[in-house]
């Protein structure tokens, strides 16, 4: 009996021992499973997350796209407009004289008959004519400093600074390469000046006549030519 007693006795214990395993085994495997259901659940948040970013990351990058393409072709529509509307180069400088004129008293009907008038062929009827004279340093006054054009109707002198030397100092004949002063004498009329370096162009206007002169470099280095013409105006 005792013997038996004793078997029963440790085969109860070995049942306890395998369920306490059984129970520990559980709960391990019940805790495992719970932690890796909860990390799957953030996975699958955090992946969540990052599509719906990802979405509208494209969905920015589309609009952003769409307003750059847009704000391209209103900048090349602009750009088309301002050279169409804004002058540039010659166009720009015939419009500021026009605004010169117009703000001297000049009437908008007389500017535009005479660009009317203005023609690519000139009808020249006097000269060309060319003869030289001195440009006036402060060193060089006297004579041959003045020529006259158009029966003596206009008158063209120039002046500007002595040429130098090696050692610096100056000579009593002008500066070829310098800015010249050119002063054009009207007889009963107002004077004209035009300053600039050679080759010099200018136009004076006396009634129908348009007198042109182009003053360039002279032979002789103290001397500058003067070539005239008179031409229909406008």
């Amino acid at each position: 009996m005792r013997r038996k007693r004793q078997r029963r006795w440790s085969m109860i214990k070995w049942l306890l021992i395998l369920a306490a395993l059984g129970a520990a085994f559980y709960f391990a495997y019940e805790t495992a499973r719970q932690l890796a259901r909860i990390e799957v659940e953030q996975l699958e948040d955090r992946v969540a997350t990052l599509e719906n970013r990802l979405q509208d990351s494209g969905e920015e990058k589309r609009a952003l796209r769409n307003d750059l393409e847009a704000t391209q072709e209103k900048l090349a529509q602009w750009r088309q407009r301002y050279q169409q509307e804004v002058p540039e180069g010659e166009p720009a400088e015939l419009l500021d004289l026009v605004r010169a004129r117009l703000e001297e008293g000049v009437s908008a009907d007389r500017l535009g008959f005479v660009i009317h008038k203005a023609s690519t062929e000139r009808e020249c009827t006097g000269g060309p004519v060319t003869k030289r004279f001195i440009v006036q340093t402060p060193l060089s006054t006297g004579a041959s400093s003045s020529v006259s054009f158009a029966s003596r109707r206009i008158t063209v002198t120039a002046g500007g600074p002595s040429a130098t030397n090696a050692q610096g100092q100056p000579e009593a004949w002008y500066d070829p390469s310098a800015e010249l002063t050119a002063t054009f004498y009207r007889v009963g009329g107002e004077n004209e000046q035009v300053k600039g370096k050679l080759p010099i162009n200018y136009s004076v206007v006396i009634g129908d006549q348009e007198h042109r002169f182009t003053i360039t470099e002279g032979d002789n280095r103290a001397f500058a030519r003067v070539t005239w013409e008179s031409c229909a105006y406008p």
